[in-house]
């Protein structure tokens, strides 16, 4: 019998590194369960001689100071392509000009990933579980949109089980389209769907920036055709660099909910990065947000 191309672990390494563009060698041995980091550089190193992948690491007097950080070649993306019935065609066109991103955005989609990794592969809470084939909620939601017509699929919706989303397959919310979040997350509750909009602010942002970034989020919130009888309320997260720049947000924020008219409640969470990783390494119980809402304006 012939050998596989490539392992059912491998493809689901490119499915991971399809939905998040830029992962560490760390991030997927987190997210395939695995105890043996050597087992993972194996498959990574066989995907990168195979060409699927490009593997980009810094040596520093022959050792490695940091993880290895994978994305996909060309060859990975037409595995994409040619395994499943596709239905993005713009974000694999997006995806294809990885190679020559920025470092801090490199950055910013392993800081997503890591999100998903603390808040919903390491969940304990058996209701923000959603029964998994691969162990990797994401990746089993993406590979039925990837098999599936979407057009033609009724899309439902888990009761009480969280849901997180990327770039690879936002579902139709015109929120999503139109403020172009870093990340998605909804649940569905008996009052409706919680819809989570999430932010992972780049490191020296400028100040003006900000701003615009606010008041473009409230200029579409404003414009409430977003709402409809299924919205129970929309939470927007910043994942900031530092506490400098929360403490703009707390002085902006406020005045922006002061004119806010929308009838759904609007709830805004600051924090920093490192409080998540301070988290997700289990030194701090919980994460201290700062919480601003429309209820209280």
């Amino acid at each position: 019998m012939a050998k596989k191309e490539i392992t059912n672990k491998q493809k689901l390494i490119l499915l991971l590194s399809y939905t998040f563009r830029f992962l560490n060698s760390r991030q997927i041995q987190e997210f395939l369960g695995h105890k043996d980091h050597r087992r993972i550089n194996s498959w990574l190193k066989d995907l990168e001689e195979k060409g699927y992948i490009v593997r980009e690491f810094k040596p520093v007097f022959g050792q490695l100071t940091k993880p290895a950080v994978c994305f996909l070649t060309a060859k990975g993306r037409g595995y994409i392509r040619h395994s499943y019935t596709y239905q993005f065609p713009k974000y694999l066109k997006k995806i294809s000009k990885d190679k020559g991103t920025s470092k801090s955005f490199r950055i910013r989609c392993q800081i997503i990933a890591d999100w998903y990794l603390t808040f919903y592969q390491k969940s304990n809470n058996e209701d923000d579980k959603i029964k998994s084939e691969t162990g990797i909620d994401i990746i089993d939601y993406l590979e039925t949109q990837l098999k599936t017509d979407v057009d033609e699929k009724y899309e439902k919706i888990p009761t009480k089980s969280k849901q997180f989303f990327t770039s690879a397959y936002y579902p139709s919310l015109i929120l999503l389209k139109e403020i172009k979040p870093d990340g998605y997350i909804r649940r569905k509750i008996p009052q409706g769907i919680v819809h989570g909009l999430l932010f992972v602010l780049d490191a020296y942002i400028p100040r003006f920036l900000l701003r615009y970034k606010i008041q473009g989020i409230f200029e579409k919130l404003n414009e409430e055709n977003w709402e409809d009888d299924t919205v129970h309320s929309l939470n927007i997260y910043f994942l900031c660099p530092n506490n400098v720049v929360i403490t703009y947000f707390r002085r902006l924020v406020p005045s922006f909910l002061q004119s806010y008219y929308g009838s759904k409640p609007l709830n805004f969470y600051f924090a920093t990065r490192n409080q998540l990783y301070r988290y997700k390494d289990g030194k701090d119980e919980k994460i201290k947000w700062l919480i601003f809402s429309s209820t209280d304006f």
